[in-house]
């Protein structure tokens, strides 16, 4: 997942683009680009890193990314097997708010929207009041062309800026001078960790795949995360755990400490209520009890 600077394509005269994807995985390398985007998920679910983010993204998650945040929806490993039945499907929104060229958040009337993303590099998980009417905006910015598909993105703005709850993601600010040495560096530990987050893995293990003795690698990756490697590699591990603790009941707490990676099922527990704020049980029993209230 090597940074690249992403350049979003633009067909004909328009400031607000769109880009619907349908694949069988999403775009798998880490990237970044001066437009705002917002994401619709409506069909996929895997590792969402957003800067120094790492979280579970599910089919329904409405994202905004601010301009050159590096991100990506790394899907989980059943959609890289080649299921024809298996898509995954996005929709997402581009607007520019810098100044290499005439921007959209230029009208006086969206300045609000200008100050907002101006101030939103770190990205958000959108929780909409009126889920239907920001889906809507969605699906007619993806249909309409001209002043109807402007129409559309003004409604979509105004659901996100003044109806939304928005949940922070990254907490270290855009950089745009990110080198692609750097982000090739970024792309192989990322890479590595998400596959390999069962085994066991040591920070020497990490700096060896980019070259680096542990103690240079160490400095290198909080440098761009603010965190260290094993804190990254216990939140990818916990993002697991929680998705098999909501799916898969009938599993031993402990069988799935150990199939996330973890040695012991005392550090899982420490780790993941440090994390989380609960124990793996009381995250459990939350996760039952809302399913089975969802299906009555």
């Amino acid at each position: 997942m090597k940074a690249l600077p992403f350049k979003i394509p633009i067909v004909g005269d328009t400031s607000v683009i769109v880009e619907e994807e349908i694949e069988p995985h999403f775009y798998t390398y880490l990237h970044q680009h001066e437009e705002v985007q917002l994401t619709w998920i409506l069909k996929g679910e895997g590792t969402l890193i957003a800067g120094n983010y790492t979280g579970q993204f599910s089919s329904g998650d409405i994202y905004w990314f601010g301009p050159n945040l590096p991100h990506v929806f790394r899907c989980d490993p059943i959609y890289f097997q080649n299921k024809a039945w298996l898509k995954a499907q996005s929709i997402s929104v581009y607007f520019d708010v810098s100044e290499t060229r005439a921007s959209l958040t230029d009208i006086p009337e969206l300045s609000a929207l200008r100050q907002f993303a101006s101030r939103s590099g770190r990205g958000f998980r959108i929780e909409p009041e009126n889920y239907v009417a920001m889906t809507e905006a969605f699906l007619k910015i993806r249909v309409q062309q001209g002043i109807p598909r402007l129409m559309a993105f003004l409604q979509l703005a105004e659901e996100v800026l003044h109806h939304s709850s928005l949940q922070p993601l990254s907490d270290v600010q855009a950089a745009k001078d990110l080198s692609e040495k750097e982000g090739t560096r970024m792309h192989t530990i990322y890479d590595f960790t998400l596959k390999n987050f069962d085994k066991d893995i040591s920070v020497s293990d990490a700096a060896s795949l980019v070259h680096m003795t542990p103690e240079a690698f160490c400095r290198f990756f909080k440098k761009h995360t603010r965190k260290t490697y094993v804190t990254f590699l216990n939140a990818v591990r916990v993002e697991q755990a929680c998705r098999r603790l909501r799916t898969e009941n009938d599993q031993l707490v402990a069988e799935i400490a150990y199939s996330c990676g973890f040695g012991n099922v005392s550090h899982f527990n420490r780790v993941f209520r440090k994390i989380t704020g609960k124990t793996p049980r009381e995250f459990q029993q939350q996760a039952v009890a809302q399913e089975q209230k969802a299906n009555r």
